[in-house]
């Protein structure tokens, strides 16, 4: 889902050029931003896991390393339920159902018929494996009852713009990144995977609104410590976070994402991982067996 910020480091050291300074005042102490790109976030939460007990090392971390990669990779070098701490579910993006402007589909019934009357496999692109754009399509073609296969591509704009290109008939992605389409006129979004419709697009229809009920998949971002961490930080980092979610200008930037801020207490997010897993892990079990 793009670059992600992977983990924070909460240490009084000068910072590198790479580094980026933020607001410690929660904290009463510096606060440096790096970013650690690799593997689709696993190198940046890796690192977290292995610091364990150190408070002052933090994760942002997302739905990738946290709940896909744990059950599509046998060698990821870390458990996040083992090896991390939750603090607190930060927000949830929704993804969007798009197709073409000149796709003759002008809503998910129309497309969902279409692609079940050919009987041909379908493909359909995603940003890489592990993606959550690629289980969100997987859970689509399973729940819509029709044969497709994904194309992954090195990233979600390539994916894009093969949908765009006419390649694809279709695609699943993150709402953030397929509105300069949508306003530009080059894609048609006919469903959100959020369970309520997204502020950012609210004149379009859920797909459990259209005949998909309880249908939800997305993105998600949270704050976490390693392992080990006094239960007294992190306390005292969840009432910072939260605090920090509750301003202004923290939840603008964050709706623009295209969801609210959460601020869950640490058991609620830690259960929303082990749910997250549980249901990435049957939708992957239904789509090993022979079709």
């Amino acid at each position: 889902m793009g670059n992600r910020k992977d983990w924070l480091t909460l240490t009084p050291r000068p910072a590198r050029p790479a580094d980026r300074r933020a607001d410690g005042r929660r904290l009463g102490e510096p606060v440096v931003v790096e970013n650690r790109a690799g593997a689709g976030g696993n190198v940046g939460t890796a690192l977290v896991a292995r610091a364990r007990g150190d408070a002052h090392t933090l994760l942002v971390g997302s739905s990738g390393p946290l709940a896909i990669s744990p059950i599509t990779e046998t060698q990821l070098g870390y458990d996040p339920l083992a090896d991390l701490t939750p603090i607190t579910l930060l927000n949830t993006t929704p993804l969007v159902l798009v197709v073409r402007s000149a796709s003759p589909f002008q809503d998910l019934s129309g497309l969902v018929a279409e692609l079940r009357a050919d009987g041909r496999e379908v493909l359909y692109p995603t940003p890489g494996v592990g993606s959550p754009q690629l289980l969100a399509q997987e859970a689509f073609r399973q729940a819509a009852g029709f044969p497709a296969a994904p194309v992954h591509y090195p990233g979600s704009a390539p994916a894009m713009l093969a949908v765009i290109a006419g390649e694809f008939p279709f695609t699943i992605e993150n709402l953030v990144l397929v509105a300069p389409h949508l306003s530009g006129g080059a894609l048609r979004a006919l469903g959100v995977t959020s369970l309520a419709r997204a502020p950012l697009l609210p004149a379009v229809p859920t797909m459990a609104e259209q005949g998909f009920p309880g249908f939800s998949a997305g993105g998600w971002y949270g704050l976490l410590a390693p392992a080990g961490v006094p239960e007294e930080a992190v306390r005292a980092l969840h009432v910072a976070a939260v605090a920090a979610l509750a301003e202004p200008e923290v939840a603008r930037r964050i709706g623009e994402m295209g969801g609210p801020p959460v601020g869950n207490s640490p058991a609620a997010f830690r259960a929303h991982i082990l749910a997250e897993m549980t249901r990435w892990r049957e939708v992957m079990t239904v789509a090993a067996r022979p079709r």
